[in-house]
């Protein structure tokens, strides 16, 4: 029986607001656990069961499909181009399992964030988008109503696991595969999510959910801005990656701006280099890559764990600290003409948190025990 009518026959719904839907949408729990029960049509479920699965494997944050139900509603009649013609109708449904820790689309923007907030928010979309596009998938209906803000475990290498804000992909119904996007549909995506976040704004003033503006112009700027930037690091991430052979989400962790992951090259180059000299041979860029890990980036980021440098610093990654302070001693050098060294580089990143006592302590305590390090 259809969806609407599952309570006459006794089924207990979970009482959970759903975002806007041109379907029906309930909730049930079976067993301990929580599902959504989508009502389509039997072609639509089918597909957008196969793009969830797709998803899945492509590594992109979605709900878990578990599977489609079908209902046979005999023939009827289809106007087509060439005339009516027969065809079998069958009402389809899609039962995905519910995620928990989920922040509902309604509720989101209901308090007065801070700044910082809600840019944590935006991070989290563009994070879901730069995921998306960078393995060729199109959205096709991007918006609050058909994604989910939830509170997740990431391991970040370095600095253990965290509690991250994660966006997940929550309609598949218009998702598309291919090969590779062009800009022109990547950037479809993103005005269509701008378009329907001034819809969504009208709709909660209206219902007197929203008092402030749901996206201002200021945060559109930052969207593209930080989108352009990430899609940037994407792809220097995947050349990185490509000619080092070293798999960046388990070992190294996210960069977090442009330019990141070709000064990194850049040392392993210079570490390829030094390695070729001292054995008399060429060393491969992947054997300097690998010792590289093992005898440098790794033991200096377990010192920063060592001292809890990373603590000062919350929304920097270890790798980015790690490039920051090493691009500071390099341009230092290069200004003085020689290298200056470690410890005078750290003394004179730390200046720059004067302010921070604590950083400045842990920075030059980091300091002495990389020049150890070296030293060995």
């Amino acid at each position: 029986m259809s969806l609407e009518k599952w309570g006459e026959a006794g089924v207990n719904f979970l009482q959970i607001k759903s975002g806007l839907s041109r379907h029906v949408v309930r909730f049930v729990k079976i067993r301990g656990k929580a599902f959504a029960v989508k009502e389509t049509s039997g072609e639509a479920a089918r597909r957008e069961f196969e793009a969830y699965a797709r998803l899945h494997v492509l590594g992109v944050p979605t709900l878990r499909p578990v599977g489609t139900a079908m209902r046979d509603e005999g023939m009827r009649s289809v106007a087509t181009e060439v005339g009516n013609q027969i065809e079998r109708h069958t009402t389809g449904y899609l039962v995905t399992q519910l995620l928990e820790f989920a922040i509902p689309d309604y509720f989101l923007f209901r308090r007065a964030f801070t700044k910082m907030n809600r840019k944590r928010i935006w991070e989290s979309i563009i994070r879901l988008f730069v995921l998306l596009h960078s393995k060729g998938v199109y959205w096709g209906d991007p918006s609050l109503s058909n994604m989910m803000i939830v509170f997740g475990k990431e391991n970040i290498p370095g600095l253990g696991v965290r509690t991250v804000l994660r966006a997940v992909l929550a309609d598949a119904e218009t998702v598309e595969f291919y090969p590779k996007l062009s800009e022109k549909m990547r950037m479809a995506d993103v005005e269509y999510l701008f378009e329907s976040m001034a819809w969504t704004e009208a709709d909660l003033r209206s219902s007197g959910i929203l008092g402030e503006p749901l996206m201002t112009t200021e945060d559109q700027n930052y969207f593209l801005r930080r989108y352009r930037d990430m899609m940037t690091i994407e792809e220097e991430e995947e050349k990185f990656a490509l000619i080092t052979k070293i798999d960046v989400d388990s070992l190294i962790g996210p960069f977090q701006a442009p330019g990141q992951a070709r000064a990194l090259l850049q040392h392993i180059y210079e570490h390829k280099w030094y390695l070729s000299e001292r054995d008399k041979s060429e060393v491969s860029i992947e054997d300097a890559a690998l010792d590289w890990y093992l005898t440098i980036f790794k033991p200096v980021i377990d010192i920063f764990n060592k001292h809890s440098v990373i603590d000062e610093f919350p929304d920097r990654t270890a790798a980015s600290l790690y490039l920051d302070i090493m691009l500071h001693k390099y341009y230092l050098s290069e200004r003085t003409g020689r290298d200056i060294g470690v410890v005078a580089a750290f003394e004179s990143y730390s200046k720059k948190f004067k302010d921070r006592s604590g950083a400045m302590e842990k920075l030059m305590k980091l300091a002495r025990s990389v020049e150890e390090l070296f030293r060995r």
